[in-house]
């Protein structure tokens, strides 16, 4: 596909995700800012521990001689 073929479907994608989009930001903008508060650190919880199991995934893959290189042999 060429650019035309990209556009199209970089226009149907944001047909589908506009109203989910803006349902998501009405709901946040209705939040009280205890609720914001709220998400906003679990959110960085999630980011910390999904970091924590990242760093221990390439530890152990480190510890196992993978090289990391991508390549398979």
């Amino acid at each position: 596909m060429g650019p035309v073929g990209n556009a199209r479907r970089a226009l149907r994608a944001a047909k589908l995700i506009y109203p989910l989009a803006l349902a998501a930001y009405r709901r946040w903008d209705q939040l009280s800012p205890q609720e914001k508060e709220r998400y906003k650190r679990q959110a960085r919880g999630y980011a910390e521990q999904s970091a924590h199991f990242a760093k221990a995934a390439v530890e152990s893959l480190r510890d196992r001689g993978h090289s990391g290189s991508g390549r398979r042999r």
